[in-house]
């Protein structure tokens, strides 16, 4: 059975990432991304590959809000990163729920500005759609209303019991469980972009034996030297035509 992660996977919503983060720290509501400082947006999207729930997205933009004049090409290091995170001052939660509300007011005062911000990969996108939309499951930290929205809105109608998402802070883990109980298959495949998701799925899923297959996604959100990192971790490395050729095979 075949499992999506979304953004930086099926979509590249790095763009709607960015100026939701932005909106959430400055407490504004900007819908395109030429409204904001060009060197705050190079300094998000080039650390962008630290953060999992979406939540830690909002350090990062008061970091780079602060930093874009001083360093506006600097790498954080995981170590700096962890830092920022750690001294944010709200818990997690509250700034994932933040983040996602902020989201709901974009989509609220120009749906049409909102999903343009969005593009899915292609040919992968449209392979799934040919692959069949009610056999698709997507494990993200996301929320399920962006998740469903953009689905739909290029032409992939998932049902909403198949998008297992970051509402309410549910990690992936916690979704993957659901799956496994809901499915009941004997075999998983989890395709993600985010080494650190891979390792902390392993960690959990794996640790008494295989029970996930965790392939490391080549063309998302992945830091600098990721993808050789993930082969060195013994994770799969594949491109859109390798995850093209498995939903061939799986049809």
């Amino acid at each position: 059975m075949l499992i999506f992660d979304f953004d930086g996977v099926l979509m590249d919503s790095l763009d709607e990432i960015v100026v939701t983060a932005y909106n959430a720290a400055q407490e504004t509501l900007l819908t395109s991304l030429d409204n904001l400082p060009p060197e705050v947006v190079i300094l998000f999207k080039q650390n962008r590959y630290h953060f999992q729930p979406i939540g830690d997205a909002l350090p990062l933009m008061a970091w780079c809000l602060e930093n874009y004049r001083k360093t506006p090409d600097k790498y954080l290091s995981p170590e700096e990163f962890r830092a920022l995170v750690k001294n944010a001052l709200k818990p997690l939660a509250y700034r994932t729920d933040y983040f996602f509300a902020t989201r709901r007011s974009l989509i609220d005062a120009d749906k049409r500005r909102w999903l343009a911000l969005n593009k899915p990969y292609q040919p992968l996108w449209d392979a799934l759609i040919k692959y069949g939309s009610e056999k698709i499951v997507i494990l993200t930290n996301k929320n399920r209303q962006a998740t469903a929205l953009l689905c739909r809105n290029f032409n992939l109608d998932i049902s909403n019991e198949n998008i297992y998402s970051g509402d309410r802070g549910t990690t992936k883990i916690e979704n993957l469980y659901e799956i496994q109980k809901r499915f009941k298959h004997t075999s998983y495949t989890f395709i993600d972009d985010l080494l650190a998701n891979l390792q902390e799925l392993a960690a959990h899923c794996n640790k008494n034996g295989p029970i996930i297959d965790l392939l490391y996604a080549s063309w998302g959100y992945g830091g600098p030297g990721e993808s050789e990192a993930a082969r060195q971790a013994g994770f799969t490395v594949v491109n859109q035509t390798d995850l093209i050729a498995m939903l061939e095979e799986d049809r």
